[in-house]
């Protein structure tokens, strides 16, 4: 009898030990990730590529998931602008941000313990600005000169964007509830730009432009999405 309870706890041992050892996700499980810069080995956090960053996803099925995710670029400059006296300074700016949003769905294959290979597919909404002003400076970012009582500023033009995507990937389980993956796509993305509004300043005289929409563009791109990413489950 001993024997055999024995060898029933050593059993139970092993199945509880082997059930532990869960390194992909399953329903219920929720994972974040980030894309790195620079290889693994020489990496750097970033969020500015148009592929989507930072994303999240949300297992409803050991082998399905649910997915958003957010690309970020903001590009913000200033030169400044000096006069003879040192009360005379003035500035020019440059701001431009751009924001896509991705929801989609995946569909995991069995791969093996730790390798989780998967297609998917997202709906893409992208936004961005651009804006320049200037002040007591000619509107020139790279070489800006002194100029007294002068301002102005160009707002646009923004754009709207919309597409879809499919996407092929893979992630890797390094350890316990920590991966790494690549994933590439094929997107189709549609955008249009808004208008440019344009103000100046001289000697306290304002003059307002306002020019029409440039038009729209339709692109079909392949891409790698993020390049490699490292991420966790929670």
């Amino acid at each position: 009898m001993r024997k055999i309870l024995l060898l029933a706890g050593l059993a139970m041992g092993v199945f509880t030990a082997n059930a532990q050892d869960v390194y992909k996700p399953v329903k219920g499980d929720v994972t974040t990730e980030f894309g790195l810069s620079g290889g693994v080995l020489n990496s750097d956090f970033r969020l500015n590529e148009d592929g989507n960053l930072l994303r999240f996803r949300y297992f409803t099925h050991d082998k399905m998931a649910l997915r958003v995710g957010f690309g970020l670029s903001s590009d913000n400059e200033t030169a400044n602008a000096y006069g003879a006296n040192a009360n005379e300074t003035g500035e020019v700016v440059r701001k431009n941000t751009d924001l896509l949003i991705n929801l989609g769905l995946e569909k995991h294959f069995t791969g093996t313990e730790r390798l989780s290979p998967y297609v998917g597919a997202d709906v893409l909404v992208g936004f961005g600005s651009r804006k320049r002003s200037y002040e007591n400076s000619n509107n020139n970012l790279g070489n800006p000169s002194y100029v007294a009582n002068v301002s102005g500023s160009t707002t646009g033009p923004g754009s709207v964007s919309f597409g879809l995507r499919g996407v092929v990937g893979a992630d890797y389980y390094f350890a316990k509830r920590l991966f790494l993956g690549v994933e590439g796509g094929l997107g189709l993305l549609y955008a249009k730009e808004g208008k440019t509004k344009t103000s100046s300043t001289v000697a306290g005289n304002t003059t307002t432009t306002e020019f029409k929409s440039a038009g729209n563009s339709f692109k079909i791109n392949p891409s790698v999405i993020t390049g490699v990413r490292i991420g966790f489950v929670f």
